[in-house]
């Protein structure tokens, strides 16, 4: 009897083998995939949502599934009466912050802190680094934007907040043979001051490749912004799902980084309820 149910078990291993084979990705035998079990939502995407009813747009996003959001702002309300509200819909605060001209000046920057920590965000974010339209810069100006960013960096390490920059294209452009702007900023921040917020669209935008920087600088980037492009040019952001970016590749490489937050983010969009309802569907059933 055992060696007539070793055989069976034999030919019935031996079958699924080949059917694996036979489909062409060995599914059948492979490991379980990952998927994401938490996702975030930028609420810039649905300002003018939650400009009309910040109370039941909260709502709507969390009804959707989102579990942490990353903003700046309170919609015109007291702290106490946002953070409240949060509570109430299950949403947390994760990031948020403003630009390099703003988090210059101490005081600002230390009322933008202290708001982040009532508010229990773990990051603020520099979401522009430059004193200008960020054109032109050349490798001087990539360092000494590095040094902003670590001046930055160790007043809200010494508050108890980490301190992180989002970048746009330009942050890619060469200058130098062998250098980016965006390697310099790499290079000439301190890790333990300034962590990286990458932008999957504007990095592919740039024709940089997220996976390969995920994989060069393992536990820089707690943070993703996550927006598609358009496979046509000119190459417009789209939601995710609706493009061309191969996010089950990016979130491989992600995972073993050290990512800890997965924001979606969309600049504008006609129909902005829709598109984050359905970029949540996408990236829920997305395997890895």
């Amino acid at each position: 009897m055992s060696n007539q149910i070793s055989k069976r078990s034999f030919i019935k291993t031996s079958a699924l083998a080949a059917l694996a084979i036979c489909m062409g990705d060995g599914d059948l035998l492979a490991a379980p995939k990952h998927s994401l079990k938490r996702l975030g939502l930028i609420l810039g995407v649905v300002e003018k949502e939650m400009k009309a009813d910040w109370e039941g747009t909260l709502q709507q996003i969390a009804a959707i599934g989102y579990s942490y959001i990353e903003y700046s702002g309170l919609y015109g309300n007291t702290l106490p009466v946002f953070k409240k509200k949060l509570k109430q819909v299950g949403l947390c605060s994760v990031a948020g912050g403003s630009v390099m001209v703003k988090m210059q000046d101490k005081n600002e920057l230390q009322k933008m802190i202290d708001e982040a920590l009532q508010l229990e965000k773990k990051y603020l974010v520099c979401y522009w680094p430059w004193l200008d339209n960020g054109l032109n810069k050349k490798e001087a100006d990539f360092k000494k934007c590095a040094q902003n960013l670590n001046v930055i960096g160790e007043q809200c390490h010494k508050a108890g907040i980490g301190f992180a920059m989002h970048h746009h294209d330009k942050e890619f452009m060469q200058v130098s043979e062998y250098k980016t702007g965006y390697d310099i900023l790499l290079e000439q921040t301190d890790p333990a001051l300034v962590a990286m917020e990458l932008d999957l669209y504007w990095a592919s935008f740039a024709g940089a490749n997220p996976v390969e920087i995920l994989n060069a600088h393992p536990g820089r980037f707690p943070l993703l912004h996550i927006k598609d492009m358009e496979k046509a040019a000119p190459k417009r952001y789209t939601c995710p799902g609706d493009g061309c970016i191969d996010f089950a590749q990016i979130f491989t490489a992600a995972k073993k980084s050290g990512v800890k937050y997965y924001n979606v983010e969309i600049d504008q969009h006609p129909r902005p309820m829709e598109c984050i309802n359905n970029s949540y569907q996408y990236l829920k059933r997305l395997r890895y």
